[in-house]
């Protein structure tokens, strides 16, 4: 009886033996084969109609993209009339007026009055008169713009600073004279600006935006640009 009774637990110790050494190649097999680099996948090779297709879409992008004289021009014109430069002033406007009696002066009937005002001349380019030549053969970009022009002169109200004022006897400021020294102040003005070289700054600036514009479009290191005066 003992010796079967060992036998028994010989036999159970063998197929625990068994047990733990098949559970140890399972365990030691799993962890290789997560080891183990990944197969890459093979990404299948487009047909030859697909390739040809895509070559079509890329010849269609590329026109697209391509710049022509009227892209640019158009570009130019929708700017309108761009303000390119200002000159900000100042002015002294006086008025004075006495009644005659024939060639006499008559005396308490002078009015007069001295003021200043501060303003803005304004000069600007009308881009809707631009024209644009594109030459792909000498590589050159021909731009045309108009010259500038005083655009306009703003006054201040606020500004308005008097300095002297007289009423004379039935000679009182009418709104009228008031009005004429307002105009002869913007005249004043305006002739100032052109002195000091209002337009040709406005003619400038105005090369530099319509410059700006074409270079955000176009490869000016292949590209001349070039501009002209148009007729107005």
């Amino acid at each position: 009886m003992v010796k079967e009774k060992k036998k028994v637990q010989l036999l159970i110790g063998l197929i625990a033996l068994v047990l733990v050494l098949t559970v140890a190649l399972v365990i030691i097999h799993a962890v290789r084969k997560s080891r183990a680099p990944a197969v890459p996948a093979v990404t299948p090779r487009p047909a030859a109609e697909v390739v040809v297709r895509e070559r079509e879409v890329e010849k269609l992008v590329t026109v697209e993209k391509e710049i022509t004289s009227e892209m640019l021009r158009d570009g130019l014109r929708d700017m309108g009339m761009l303000v390119t430069d200002e000159y900000y002033f100042t002015e002294v406007v006086s008025y004075s007026s006495i009644k005659k009696l024939w060639k006499l002066d008559l005396p308490l009937t002078e009015s007069s009055y001295l003021a200043s005002y501060d303003g803005v001349v304004r000069a600007g380019v009308d881009l809707s008169k631009a024209s644009v030549a594109k030459d792909d053969v000498q590589m050159r970009v021909t731009v045309g713009l108009p010259a500038a022009e005083i655009e306009g002169v703003d006054i201040d109200p606020e500004s308005f600073t008097l300095y002297s004022e007289k009423q004379g006897v039935g000679n009182r400021i009418s709104v009228e004279d008031f009005n004429n020294s307002l105009v002869e102040l913007e005249d004043t003005a305006r002739r100032k600006a052109l002195d000091r070289g209002l337009l040709a700054r406005a003619d400038d600036n105005a090369r530099r935006l319509a410059g700006n514009f074409i270079a955000s479009l176009l490869d000016l290191n292949e590209y001349t640009l070039v501009f002209e005066e148009t007729a107005p």
